[in-house]
């Protein structure tokens, strides 16, 4: 599916904010004033410029000639400085409230970011439309998109956080975290980063430790944590906040400055060859594929800690919502049926490299190597497999603003492992209290 507005993207907006958008396929306009009706798309620009032309392709001209009684109209946000998720929700809650909201949003699920939005009454519920459009998306998925027993949401991104490696700096896929020492022990002697590792925008850490507490935990402790009563403030948890946020930054393991190191920034010396290994999402395959041309690129997950289990965070990452004041809520609905058509969804997977959150026939797919490699890991459903959670998604907005400021100060030496797990323990009661806990 498309590209969607979600916390990597949210959290590199430029200061403009969201009424900064800028409208893509402009001329388009000229054709709503002879009576076709519009349907405003906010999204993003996808990660390259090859993808970008596709996505316009499939989205704005294809869509049109299919329904030709609508001109899409697509609002793009490109990334830009760092910003906070408080700023994104404020940011798009004003949007949706303005005169003129866009009809349709790509946003990230999960009950930080789209159940406040739906919590504030700005999202159009969708249950109707499942029904009635037949809608297959994996059920897991949907409960994703559902907040206080009402689906909102139609998710469309399912995502992997691995470790990308440069094939030409590390020989041998290690299973252990003592293997992976050695391993970037001898990348540091040759004068080599051995994790291409930002945290400026705060964001990549809370996928650190997602890396860490799916593996020390695995689904059954996070689930326990996640939907009954389990707690962050465990041996387990204060272990792999410090094997990740201080024997790896005091082994020297990560760029130096990190915390002032952006997202793009770590990319870069990984593509460049200064890292050679960049943990991050499977939403990066399609720069990857564009941008290596000097090297061969594969990927594992995290391996395991001593002797845990090894369970990479998947899921959900982002969905489609309609604004419960936008004006041609058809019209969106239609472009949704339209997205989730196979022959959309099969084209939006070769040329955007996305893997949807519904079953999509992929025989014969044109894809590069990597993203099959990423595609045949996920298979059909991370659910169906030893995968750990993306917290996230899963996490309220208290819980996340704590958890990326909490860990850019457990880099930074201000703050204990202890201190932190503690503090993220407080969050989730909070938040528990509030009745704003995701439900399985």
């Amino acid at each position: 599916m498309p590209r969607a507005i979600n916390r990597k993207d949210f959290l590199r907006l430029s200061g403009v904010g969201l009424a900064g958008a800028a409208l893509v396929g402009a001329a388009n306009c000229s054709r709503s004033l002879s009576g076709n009706k519009v349907v405003r798309f906010l999204t993003t620009a996808e990660e390259t410029s090859i993808q970008e032309r596709a996505a316009i392709e499939i989205q704005v001209d294809r869509f049109e000639e299919q329904h030709p009684k609508y001109t899409l109209e697509r609002e793009v946000i490109h990334a830009g400085e760092a910003s906070t998720v408080v700023n994104t929700n404020e940011e798009m809650q004003t949007t949706l409230q303005s005169e003129d909201p866009p009809d349709i949003i790509s946003y990230d699920t999960g009950p930080g970011l789209g159940g406040v939005l739906a919590e504030a009454g700005l999202l159009l519920p969708l249950e109707d439309a499942y029904q009635q459009r037949g809608w297959d998306i994996y059920e897991w998925a949907k409960q994703r998109a559902t907040y206080n027993g009402t689906l909102y949401g139609v998710p469309d991104q399912v995502e992997e956080i691995v470790l990308f490696y440069n094939k030409n700096l590390v020989a041998e896929v290690p299973k252990t975290v003592e293997e992976l020492r050695q391993i970037s022990d001898e990348l540091k002697a040759q004068g080599i980063i051995p994790f291409a590792f930002g945290n400026q925008e705060q964001w990549p850490a809370g996928h650190m430790f997602s890396i860490g507490v799916s593996n020390v935990l695995g689904r059954e402790g996070l689930d326990n944590i996640l939907y009954a009563n389990g707690r962050w403030d465990t041996p387990e948890v204060e272990e792999a906040i410090y094997l990740l946020f201080r024997d790896f930054v005091q082994s020297g393991y990560y760029p130096g400055g990190l915390s002032a190191l952006n997202y793009d920034g770590a990319n870069a010396l990984f593509y460049t060859g200064e890292a050679a290994m960049n943990p991050t999402g499977t939403w990066l395959v399609p720069e990857i594929v564009q941008t290596m041309q000097d090297f061969e690129v594969g990927f594992f997950p995290f391996p395991s800690i001593e002797g845990s289990g090894i369970s990479p965070p998947a899921g959900l990452g982002a969905g489609l919502f309609v604004a419960k004041e936008a004006s041609n809520p058809q019209g969106a609905i239609d472009f949704i049926d339209y997205l989730l058509q196979d022959s959309t969804a099969r084209l939006i997977i070769e040329k955007l490299n996305v893997i949807p959150a519904q079953p999509v026939d992929s025989k014969g797919l044109d894809v590069p190597e990597l993203f099959r490699e990423v595609l045949e890991d996920l298979s059909a459903s991370p659910e169906a497999q030893s995968f750990g959670y993306n917290i996230d998604v899963l996490a309220p907005q208290n819980f996340n603003e704590l958890m990326f400021t909490g860990f850019q100060e457990v880099l930074d030496g201000t703050r204990s492992p202890a201190e932190q797990s503690a503090a993220l323990q407080d969050a989730w009661a909070t938040a528990k209290k509030q009745g704003k806990i995701a439900t399985q």
